[in-house]
């Protein structure tokens, strides 16, 4: 193998993987020191076997019985030998050094090599081959050993290449999808704001219409809701700088709920309430204005004795569930006008955005009269 050829190949394999790992029943078991140590007895024997089958190619007298005992004992010391300075070399040296053509010569070339000769000492010391053992260091005997090495070498580098050349790929297209999932996201999150950005204008231009619709009529009532709108677009700005939670989502809530009883009068009744322990919980911004408007404006303006509103905030498991009911006409009654509002589309698609399908949003008729919307989102 030349030095050209070790610059092209991979990484030298990790410490947890095993040239059995190339057959899918073997590769089902999670790596793990006994697991190794086991399949390295079975690669072991299955060398030993191939080492006995080119025995019988090359000569006709072996004694079977004999031959696979020794094999077995060779193949054994030689390859545990290569193993254990598998481990030292990955517990020993760097990943960067590793991924260099030194470290990748070292693991394909240097490590197979010595190990070789360290098994066959080991295994003729076992086996009592004292003329064998004396000659390892011959000429004849280092060839032969080489060839041994070489072999070996060569079936390790064909199982590993192939395997770590398809993890460099699986690897590059992992990396090449999470970029992708990046740029989606950045995507996900522009359509998330401008869809933000839609909502927020509607409550603005409807309040404003309403306190228009006020300065002839009453001026005082209108004087006190453009005060009343100035607090509530200032706790408005001070939630965008520092985080929603379901606390300030709700008191804010209150404050359009207060602007809009000011221009209703006693046709309104309102109430919100939610746990203490919820109130510190952090949610999407935006998100119960838009179906607290849609129940005032489809559900309760209609009616001539106007009606009530109540918010409510409860945990189900792992889950925040948010309420809107109104007393207003109903589900029905708003179909028949064509009358579904701007909000809940918008509400829908954000939480779909931030959430996906962990996030619901459900219209059902209230009895006896109005609706009941339900916000369920995950608590995080």
């Amino acid at each position: 193998m030349t030095s050209k050829t070790l610059d092209t190949l991979p990484p030298a394999a990790p410490s947890g993987a095993h040239p059995l790992d190339l057959f899918p029943w073997f590769a089902r078991i999670p790596p793990s020191p006994v697991r190794n140590f086991i399949y390295t007895f079975i690669f072991n024997t299955l060398i030993g076997l191939l080492f006995t089958g080119l025995a019988l190619l090359f000569s006709d007298r072996i004694d079977l019985g004999r031959q696979l005992f020794v094999t077995f004992v060779f193949g054994q010391c030689i390859g545990y030998a290569i193993y254990v300075m598998m481990l030292v070399f990955q517990a020993a040296v760097s990943n960067e050094f590793r991924c260099s053509s030194a470290g990748r010569w070292v693991c394909y070339m240097a490590i197979p090599v010595v190990g070789v000769f360290v098994g066959y000492w080991i295994a003729t010391t076992l086996l009592g081959f004292r003329d064998t053992r004396a000659e390892m260091f011959t000429v004849r005997g280092m060839s032969a050993i080489s060839a041994i090495a070489v072999l070996i070498a060569s079936i390790l580098v064909a199982i590993f290449v192939p395997r770590e050349r398809a993890a460099r790929a699986q690897a590059q297209a992992a990396r090449e999808e999470a970029r992708a999932n990046a740029a989606e996201k950045e995507a996900t999150l522009a359509r998330m704001h401008l869809l933000e950005a839609q909502v927020e204008p509607h409550f603005l231009y409807n309040t404003l219409a309403h306190v228009v619709s006020l300065v002839d009529a009453d001026p005082p009532l209108a004087k006190r809701m453009l005060h009343r709108l100035i607090e509530l677009l200032r706790a408005t700005a001070a939630t965008a700088q520092s985080g929603v939670t379901l606390g300030r989502e709700l008191d804010l809530v209150r404050a359009y709920l207060d602007l809009i009883e000011m221009r209703m009068g006693a046709r309104l009744g309102w109430s919100v309430d939610a746990p203490q322990d919820l109130v510190t919980v952090e949610i999407p911004p935006m998100l119960l204005q838009p179906v607290v408007e849609n129940a005032i404006k489809h559900g309760l303006e209609p009616k001539i004795d106007g009606g009530r509103i109540d918010v409510r905030a409860r945990r189900e498991g792992a889950k925040l569930v948010l309420t809107v009911v109104d007393t207003g006409v109903g589900i029905s009654a708003m179909r028949r006008t064509d009358s579904t509002g701007l909000g809940l589309p918008n509400l829908r698609a954000r939480l779909s955005t931030v959430f996906g399908a962990e996030a619901a949003v459900r219209l059902v008729d209230h009895a006896p009269s109005g609706t009941e919307a339900t916000i369920v989102i995950p608590l995080r």
